[in-house]
């Protein structure tokens, strides 16, 4: 064998020994995540959860969810989604789960959380509603009827008929005192 030959195996052996004789590496995993969308909703609208969990997994909860969300997805393959309807009440809210890693998987275990908000609707405004103008001037022989809204009460929905975002139902309490009573409360 020529010097070429005992070269190349000596360096071909270095390369093995130094491949067999390392540490073995430690497959490391991301640690969990959970991410929703959108982060703002309103009441009862749907909300999509993506996490990142190698290994096992919980469902997602959350005191502004309707009931806990289930994440679909084959545990250990990583990422996982599942659908879940915000709540009635309003604020922000912290959504989680825990993840599980797989043994020899280091960082894979763990709480994720994300943040999302539910809003209250904006209010509906109602808007006058005109009769189409005409090029006749109005009929002065007829009286006019008193049955007729005026256009202010047309404009405002009377107070007790709206209904406060979280309290579906539950129109909010007005206090009524009849005509004539004494406003002091001190009367007879």
């Amino acid at each position: 064998m020529g010097m070429k030959g005992i070269v190349a195996s000596a360096g071909l052996l270095a390369m093995t020994a130094g491949v067999l004789l390392a540490p073995p590496a430690s497959a490391t995993a991301p640690p969990p995540e959970l991410s929703v969308r959108p982060a703002k909703v309103l009441p009862g609208e749907e909300l999509r959860f993506s996490a990142t969990c190698f290994g096992t997994f919980t469902a997602v909860t959350s005191a502004g969810l309707t009931g806990p969300v289930t994440l679909g997805g084959r545990p250990g393959s990583g990422n996982h989604a599942g659908y879940g309807k915000a709540a009635a009440k309003s604020g922000k809210f912290k959504a989680s789960f825990r993840c599980e890693g797989w043994p020899g998987r280091p960082g894979a275990s763990g709480t994720a959380t994300a943040e999302f908000e539910i809003v209250c609707p904006p209010p509906k405004t109602t808007t006058p509603t005109t009769p189409p103008s005409s090029s006749k001037p109005p009929s002065s022989s007829q009286p006019p009827s008193s049955s007729a809204p005026s256009s202010s009460s047309a404009r405002v929905a009377p107070a007790a008929l709206t209904k406060p975002c979280g309290t579906p139902g539950k129109p909010p309490q007005v206090k009524v005192t009849p005509a004539g009573a004494p406003q002091t409360g001190g009367g007879v």
